[in-house]
């Protein structure tokens, strides 16, 4: 499955290098600090699919972004609390071994609405339409129905 030269990825221990050989069904490759290491071949990944799959970059096609002016208007209207709770979410995210952490600044403006959406319970659907002029319940009362609960004020 794998040949010399592939990038490949042992999950469960975080070890990732270069195929220098395979016998059979053990594979051996190299770390980036020179120590070769072996695994049955069932136990690695390439390491390009293993990235692809954890993957959280924003596509670039028109398309995925047709929205961002909503999701832009609802995020500068939300209180910094609110805010907060998204930020929480995301700083205690369970992290994945070798892949890159995304930071608060780096997201898109909805992921940071899939992110508050977690943290607050609300579906992401529901933020957008409040923040509609006219909305049967606007997005001031939606955050303090949010943050009642806890005690703290906008």
């Amino acid at each position: 499955m794998f040949k010399i030269g592939d990038m490949v990825r042992n999950v469960a221990g975080n070890i990732v290098g270069v195929v220098v050989d395979c016998d059979g069904d053990t594979v051996y490759f190299e770390q980036s600090n020179g120590v070769e290491v072996d695994f049955p071949e069932s136990s690695l990944v390439l390491e390009s699919a293993f990235q692809a799959q954890h993957d959280t970059s924003v596509r670039g096609d028109a398309d995925s972004h047709e929205n961002d002016a909503v999701y832009e208007s609802v995020m500068s209207n939300l209180y910094p609390a609110i805010i907060e709770k998204g930020r929480v979410c995301l700083a205690n995210a369970r992290r994945v071994p070798g892949v890159a952490e995304k930071s608060w600044e780096g997201l898109s403006s909805l992921q940071k609405l899939n992110l508050i959406s977690q943290a607050t319970e609300v579906p992401v659907k529901d933020w957008i339409e409040s923040n509609r002029p006219g909305a049967r319940t606007s997005l001031s009362k939606l955050q303090l129905s949010v943050l009642a609960p806890t005690g703290r004020k906008a």
